[in-house]
């Protein structure tokens, strides 16, 4: 995936020259910040195009373009499969003063729209992470999912939850903090009460944000097989 920064994004790094904290340790950059991740399954490799203008170019199922600084407005935003005009998504975003975002591009291709949700991003406890949880499957029904630290046993549990239903409902894009390690994340389908699907070693750090979501076709095989996306919000 090839980058192209514009006058009005900068690369987005996490120091006190270009954010500040708030009493609550919120994180705070002083215009806004967002970046972008691919996680619909079928579709080709995408350009990215803001305002016009090409931001990011050769984008695979799974890749995100880490955070840019930039300008509150409104953005109209366009993603296409790599080196051509054929635009899947054209939207206009608007992005906010003090807030971070993060927007999916999310569904089967047929269908592919941008998922915006609301970063509020905080420095956890010494020896804690922060974690959300997305459900960015397609075809995968209702379910659970539970991480569960492998040394602790600490654990994080979300129950029925549906395809992008953050969307929805706003509550469901908070992080939650919970003690950093490597955890192991179930995956249940309900009403059964059987694990479906287990992933195993993933590691939050300590003082980190995450969003974990799962991403491909529930059935599928090669790159488009259920599997999960980890993003790191303060690299």
């Amino acid at each position: 995936m090839k980058k192209i920064f514009l006058l009005f994004w900068l690369p987005l790094l996490f120091s006190a020259s270009l954010f500040s904290c708030k009493d609550n340790g919120e994180t705070t950059p002083p215009g806004t910040a967002f970046f972008l991740i691919n996680a619909s399954p079928d579709a080709p490799n995408i350009d990215v195009f803001t305002n016009g203008t090409a931001s990011a170019t050769n984008m695979a199922f799974g890749q995100d373009t880490g955070y840019f600084l930039s300008s509150p407005s409104v953005y109209n935003l366009k993603i296409a499969q790599t080196g051509t005009t054929n635009y899947l998504i054209d939207a206009n975003l608007t992005f906010k003063a003090g807030i971070y975002y993060s927007v999916f591009a999310i569904d089967s291709v047929s269908k592919i729209k941008a998922a915006v949700a609301e970063d509020v991003l905080f420095v956890p406890a010494a020896d804690s992470a922060r974690v959300r949880f997305f459900q960015f499957s397609p075809n995968t029904p209702y379910l659970s999912a539970k991480f569960k630290n492998t040394v602790t046993g600490d654990s994080l549990f979300y129950s029925g939850r549906t395809f992008n239903d953050q969307s929805n409902n706003s509550t469901l894009a908070g992080f939650k903090q919970i003690k950093s390690g490597t955890y192991n994340l179930s995956i249940t389908l309900l009403p059964d009460t059987i694990v479906y699907k287990t992933f195993t070693g993933i590691q939050f750090l300590s003082g980190k944000n995450y969003t974990v979501y799962l991403k491909g076709f529930n059935g599928a095989t090669s790159i488009q097989q259920l599997s999960l996306g980890v993003v790191e919000h303060n690299k």
